[in-house]
């Protein structure tokens, strides 16, 4: 079940990031930041980044696995999992998978007040 626990900010230090992805220097995490294309922003002598780009960031690699592990239903999967649905959208968006929702049905007409008809409910 999806929740909506974000830092109160919604900002992180790079010793808070450093805590979340267990790494123990701020060089290596300055390092995977940029791997990742995480900007760190820096506010009044302060280095920090968005929190949800770093959750987003650990999410991308869980849902990839799933993915490949169970490619008919990992959406599903993943969404039992994801921390919040803005984290599942973002997640679905970044590795190109985002729920796409089209027509089932074409419609054919059979006249022109067919036509006529088609187009002003198209134009709603």
């Amino acid at each position: 079940m999806m929740n909506n626990n974000f830092n109160n900010s919604g900002i992180l230090t790079l010793g808070e990031v450093s805590n979340i992805i267990m790494m123990d220097s701020i060089p290596a995490v300055k390092k995977w930041l940029t791997s990742k294309n995480i900007r760190i922003n820096k506010f009044s002598k302060a280095n920090y980044v968005y929190e949800i780009e770093v959750l987003c960031e650990l999410d991308k690699q869980l849902a990839l696995n799933l993915k490949w592990k169970n490619p008919t239903q990992w959406k599903e999967m993943y969404k039992c999992v994801a921390k919040n649905s803005a984290i599942y959208e973002l997640v679905l968006i970044q590795i190109g998978e985002e729920d796409v929702y089209k027509p089932i049905n074409k419609v054919k007409t059979k006249g022109t007040k067919d036509e006529k008809l088609l187009n002003e409910l198209l134009s709603l």
